[in-house]
């Protein structure tokens, strides 16, 4: 019976991913607008704890606006500004020794940001 129900629940889920109704269709994410980074200066109680080489760069700016929906629209508040701090500089210390350096951190900013900036 559990197979049954999951099976069904599967078959519901799927059903709506393809819909024509003849005029138009939507088929997965085919609605969605392209990602594009945040293009103002940033803003909020967060950006003051934000690491310079997120707050002050281009790719910086786009991977915080990117990588954390709250800050979407340019606004970071405190809570994202430790996340997206904490997130790269994991990211960035490729090496594992709990230090970054600068060629690091270049390389980060241009790998995580590089295919929405041009």
């Amino acid at each position: 019976m559990r197979h049954f129900i999951a099976l069904a629940c599967l078959g519901a889920f799927t059903a709506g991913c393809a819909y024509d109704d003849g005029g138009y269709a939507y088929a997965g994410e085919a609605w969605a607008s392209p990602r594009a980074p945040f293009e103002g200066e940033l803003r909020g109680p967060g950006v003051a704890i934000l690491d310079r080489w997120l707050s002050e760069t281009r790719e910086g700016r786009a991977i915080v606006t990117l990588g954390w929906r709250e800050a979407g629209e340019g606004f970071v508040d405190e809570d994202v500004a430790h996340r997206a701090n904490i997130w790269f500089r994991r990211y960035a210390d490729q090496n594992r020794d709990m230090r970054i350096t600068d060629p690091e951190i270049r390389t980060a900013l241009v790998s995580a940001s590089g295919r929405y900036l041009r």
